[in-house]
């Protein structure tokens, strides 16, 4: 395919389908779609970036009321505030970079139809605006962790780790969102409620020892969130339950799977998103 004076030659292979190739060499142009993706979200706003922390403190203050009436220790012998404010720090990047990530395509159609890059630029663009958003909320977080006077163990080298694993887990499902609702525009609509259900089927507003019974572990562990978030918690707070071998291998497969199935599955209707959209 020729685009002015550069000529693009589509060649067999899996891994040249993929467009991993090209993928390095647009790193800039992702980088430059994701701070537009923030200077957009934020335009016209008052509060600017605030936003981005406003979302998991709400819905922090709404579950401590939830668990103070009913009287359940969501959190275990654990402080419930920074302990879940930490889980919907890390839920909130999630669920914006599947929603955001999910239209991607469709909302960027003026800009595939006329210029060539990878398409796979875009939502790996939404997923890395949301980090900005994530960095904000963790300042916020350390500093709630500094109010309770939770002193960091050498657990906190874990950290990144997890939240890794969650980024790629966001970045897996990203792309099969993202394909989709290239395919099927449904799916915008039921991605909003879907995002709803999986929260509350996550350990987000509780721990995991605290509320699911022992004898459902082992199905509730197949949510990769599961591991993301206790994980996450662990490496952060003393006391704080250490996810098992088993919770951690069930994330690392499920990731797995989404990432590479998504790859795929992306690469697939990239061949016609153009068409579609």
């Amino acid at each position: 395919m020729s685009h002015g004076r550069y000529t693009y030659e589509i060649e067999p292979g899996v891994l040249r389908g993929l467009g991993l190739h090209e993928l390095w060499h647009y790193r800039h142009l992702a980088g430059l779609l994701a701070w537009r993706n923030v200077r957009v979200r934020y335009k016209q706003t008052l509060l600017g970036m605030a936003w981005g922390i406003l979302a998991p403190v709400a819905y922090t203050l709404i579950f401590l009321l939830l668990f103070r009436l009913v009287a359940v220790k969501a959190a275990g012998n654990l402080p419930y505030v920074p302990v879940v404010f930490a889980g919907m720090v890390f839920w909130q990047f999630f669920s914006r970079g599947l929603a955001d990530a999910g239209t991607s395509l469709t909302a960027n159609a003026n800009l595939i139809t006329k210029v060539y890059f990878p398409r796979l630029v875009l939502p790996l663009a939404s997923v890395l605006s949301g980090l900005i958003d994530l960095a904000i909320a963790l300042v916020l977080l350390i500093v709630l962790m500094f109010w309770y006077r939770i002193a960091p163990t050498a657990n906190l080298f874990a950290a990144p780790l997890f939240m890794l694993l969650g980024v790629l887990l966001t970045l897996g499902g990203s792309l099969w969102f993202a394909a989709m609702d290239g395919l099927f525009r449904d799916l915008r609509h039921a991605v909003p409620l879907l995002l709803q259900l999986a929260m509350f089927v996550s350990p987000v507003a509780y721990t995991t020892s605290a509320i699911v019974p022992e004898h459902w572990r082992w199905l509730y562990e197949w949510n990769p969130m599961v591991a993301c978030l206790e994980g996450l918690r662990w490496s952060l707070f003393p006391g704080a339950a250490a996810p098992t071998l088993a919770m951690v291998t069930k994330a690392l497969v499920v990731t797995s799977v989404l990432l590479v199935g998504g790859l795929f599955f992306f690469a697939r209707v990239e061949r016609t998103v153009v068409d579609r959209v």
